[in-house]
């Protein structure tokens, strides 16, 4: 779909690896007769300079034997997930849709060839929550941002469906983002591609399947919904015309709304950043120089890096993807661990003590790797084929396997007149940590 919002996330997600160091420090009255004395925590915020860190090469190693981890799987692609007109093909919209699309003075589409022709469904994403399978299931047409769509929740074991919640455009102007999962709901955002409405959030119990409406923003402003890394859902809300005064929104279970969250806005010289555990961690540009410092709560450090992302921090350590390296920083150990990932996919993600990469790609087939990055011990955890949707689990992390469909619209008069390929979600991957 067409998103509004050009925001690129590091892709993250892991547990915490400790807690800030706090010293004991005796804060004493102004009272006269000084005899009263209180402790009280503060926090400490440490400086490193990138000298402080000694440098150890680790090349990655590919031994016998299989994962520390618990691979599970759920085969998706026998499910049917049917059929349906999408707006843009209603007979009343077919014209105004398809009839205005012109290459080099001549018309891409006939337009009558659309009217109320039904697409399949295919499952564009897999949610995992207690042993159910939530699947987003769109019926793409040609016009971006305006697909109808449902959600299912299979059973593997009993290898029942039901429908979750269901979405179609009454009007063109109807739009619809990609859906998101959390907090044991589902939550969609709906806007008007006018303008002359704000955006609206709904949230479906993926139980109850009851629906209500949870959030609603301003003309003035657009809606970012997602989730953190904790898998918490969040909408960042900022004007339309600048970046400045961005605010950020949780989802409270207690209140059964979305809260105002602490501030988020970056240093000036912020090149990126992320979240992770509640704590907001920066990229920031060195004075005086083009290597990149992490900033947060915990501590300031130099790195060797002058472009990068972050691919996880908290008080222990901070890691960094910068081109095909991956630099991992042990504040515990005051090392830094550089390895070559090149050629290991470009979805990235941290999770119980190891590094998870992989890959969507039409043309190049991989698998999943599970890194250790300290020790350089590399396995894959799947066979060779194209992956997306890594994402922090509990315990571990799922992903979703994708393969390619082709389809073709026939005219009337059965002339093909349009190949296009879709992407579907066939098989969902759990992995668990052992232990």
């Amino acid at each position: 779909m067409n998103k509004r919002i050009a925001l690129i996330l590091a892709a993250v997600s892991v547990f915490g690896w400790g807690c800030a160091e706090k010293k004991k420090v005796s804060s004493v009255t102004d009272d006269i007769t000084g005899d009263y004395a209180e402790d009280s925590e503060i926090s400490t915020k440490a400086e490193y300079s990138d000298s402080d860190f000694k440098v150890l090469n680790v090349t990655l190693s590919y031994p016998e034997g299989e994962a520390p981890v618990k691979v599970e799987s759920t085969d998706l692609s026998g499910i049917e997930v049917g059929e349906r007109i999408p707006v843009c093909n209603k007979a009343e919209f077919a014209e105004q849709c398809y009839g205005q699309e012109y290459w080099n003075e001549q018309s891409v589409y006939n337009w009558q060839d659309f009217v109320d022709k039904p697409m399949e469904g295919v499952i564009e994403s897999c949610y995992t929550e207690n042993d159910l399978c939530f699947l987003y299931i769109a019926y793409p047409n040609f016009m971006y941002g305006v697909y109808d769509w449902d959600v299912l929740c299979y059973d593997p074991k009993s290898g029942s469906t039901e429908e979750v919640f269901s979405w179609s455009a009454e009007r063109l102007e109807d739009h619809c983002q990609d859906p998101c999962f959390g907090n044991g709901a589902l939550f969609s955002e709906v806007y008007d591609s006018s303008g002359e409405k704000g955006s609206v959030i709904y949230k479906t119990d993926l139980y109850t399947h009851e629906t209500e409406q949870v959030f609603e923003g301003s003309t003035e402003e657009y809606l970012w919904l997602h989730t953190d890394d904790t898998g918490a859902v969040c909408i960042l809300a900022y004007p339309k015309d600048s970046d400045d005064d961005r605010v950020l929104y949780k989802f409270d279970s207690d209140k059964d709304g979305f809260v105002l969250s602490e501030d988020i806005e970056a240093p000036e010289n912020s090149v990126t950043n992320d979240r992770f555990n509640g704590v907001q961690s920066y990229l920031v540009k060195r004075e005086g120089s083009r290597k990149l410092d992490m900033d947060n709560e915990f501590y300031h450090a130099e790195t060797s890096v002058s472009t990068g992302i972050i691919v996880y921090a908290d008080a222990e350590r901070f890691i960094i993807r910068s081109g095909n390296k991956l630099h991992t920083y042990d504040i515990t150990k005051m090392e830094h661990y550089i390895s070559d990932i090149t050629d290991m996919g470009d979805e990235i993600t941290y999770s119980c003590g190891m590094v998870f990469i992989g890959n969507r790609s039409n043309t190049f087939r991989m698998p999943v790797y599970c890194i250790m990055p300290e020790l350089g011990l590399t396995y894959p955890v799947c066979e060779k084929g194209i992956y997306g949707d890594i994402r922090r689990q509990e315990d571990g992390i799922s992903f979703n396997s994708i393969h390619n469909v082709e389809n073709t619209m026939v005219g009337a008069g059965g002339e093909v007149f349009l190949t296009y390929s879709l992407h579907t979600v066939d098989k969902v991957y759990r992995l668990t940590v052992e232990s």
